[in-house]
């Protein structure tokens, strides 16, 4: 996979789970407790995804991608784990065409 093709599929994934996280946002106002099944694992899949993507196709620094408080940092190594298999997946293909 180029890097090009791994970019446009992690962006598209992205817009589908954010598609996915609207709809079970807007489920919440029908249950009694505001809790819906799924959606905050969706959400933080979105948020660590994210940030990866910005981080590893952009190189922005953390501090441009969001601030928040301190007893709500995102997993680090969530983050740096989602990098590794991409670059195994760019790496992967140079190794092909080789």
């Amino acid at each position: 996979m180029t890097y090009k093709e791994l970019k446009n599929k992690i962006k598209e994934e992205q817009k589908d789970l954010a598609q996915k996280i609207k709809e079970l946002k807007r489920k919440r106002k029908q249950m009694s407790s505001g809790y819906v099944e799924g959606l905050w694992y969706y959400q933080n899949d979105y948020r660590h995804t994210h940030i990866a993507y910005c981080q590893f196709f952009n190189n922005t620094p953390y501090e441009r991608i969001e601030q928040p408080r301190e007893d709500n940092k995102p997993r680090t190594h969530k983050i740096e784990s989602t990098m590794i298999i991409w670059e195994a997946k760019i790496n992967e293909t140079d190794e092909e065409a080789a």
